[in-house]
């Protein structure tokens, strides 16, 4: 009777499980699944000046590739990568450990205001830092002064990495710190335990204890950060807009990307690039999850 009773249940579980995925499924296929169909497609077509659009498998790819805007947009999207994937890692890494290691009755309302500069996002973000990095009207205008050019202002082509990589710091951490912190009060006690009881010193325990156990949390927030990072636009664009005539319209690769359609009306070029560009994040995080074993179990690969 019982075993009839489990595979009664079977159905309704599966249905359950079912019912719970469907409307990310729906989402997912509508706007995830559908555009990367439709600018794999479109990448295939060329639309010249003059003459009818024709079928080619390698024009825009290389018509891109041959364009001068693109090296110089992927080093400075390079240059802002080298600068803000480490300074972030550093950030979330020292302070969720210090927030682990210092539990104490404020730890929630800590949290709390680590994550709270993650609320202001986008183009709201790009507008506050914006008028963060003005020194006329800036509150930490003296900060700014050794760094303002010529012109009178400090947003140019040449500082934006520096400054794009403190603005992701300041937005992106406080969500990170509080995973990364969740993951390390997961940890068994009883391995730090034996761990000190062994003689093991506080940056033994993390390096050789804690770091390990959270390593498919440390490659989550390099998949989803390189990818974010990679295909920055709204902040260069909102800046770059405040300061007319310091930064190129197609500082980034993913502004480029928006130059091709919007101001060319070229959409295969720009279908080609975002292939391109998801190749790029793709192979990324395919090194990244063998590297650190993202989806291994208990050291199993």
């Amino acid at each position: 009777m019982t075993s009839v009773k489990t595979v009664a249940r079977r159905p309704r579980r599966r249905a359950t499980g079912w019912s719970f995925v469907a409307l990310y499924a729906v989402l997912l296929v509508a706007f995830g699944v559908v555009p990367v169909v439709y600018a794999i497609v479109t990448a295939f077509f060329v639309t010249p000046v003059v003459g009818p659009t024709r079928f080619s498998l390698i024009d825009n790819f290389a018509a891109v590739l041959a364009d001068y805007r693109l090296p110089v947009a992927t080093v400075n999207v390079a240059m802002y990568l080298l600068i803000w994937l480490p300074l972030l890692l550093i950030v979330v890494f020292v302070l969720a450990l210090v927030l682990d290691a210092k539990r104490t009755r404020f730890g929630a309302l800590t949290r709390f205001i680590s994550y709270v500069p993650g609320a202001v996002t986008g183009s709201a973000a790009a507008l506050l830092w914006l008028f963060m990095f003005s020194p006329a009207v800036s509150p930490i205008g003296p900060l700014l002064a050794p760094f303002v050019g010529a012109n009178g202002i400090v947003i140019s082509d040449s500082t934006l990495p520096v400054i794009l990589a403190i603005m992701g710091v300041a937005i992106g951490a406080g969500g990170w710190i509080v995973m990364l912190y969740g993951a390390l009060t997961a940890l068994p006690s009883e391995l730090i335990e034996a761990a000190r009881i062994d003689g093991a010193n506080v940056w033994q325990q993390v390096w050789h204890i804690k770091l390990p156990l959270i390593r498919s949390y440390i490659a989550f927030i390099l998949i989803v950060s390189f990818a974010a990072g990679f295909q920055v636009f709204v902040e260069p664009q909102v800046l770059g807009t405040g300061a007319r005539g310091q930064v190129s319209s197609t500082w980034s690769v993913n502004q480029l990307v928006y130059s091709y359609a919007s101001g060319e009306s070229n959409y295969g070029r720009a279908s080609a690039l975002s292939v391109l560009l998801l190749i790029v994040t793709v192979t990324a995080a395919v090194i990244i999850i063998r590297k650190t074993k993202f989806y291994s179990i208990d050291g199993r690969s």
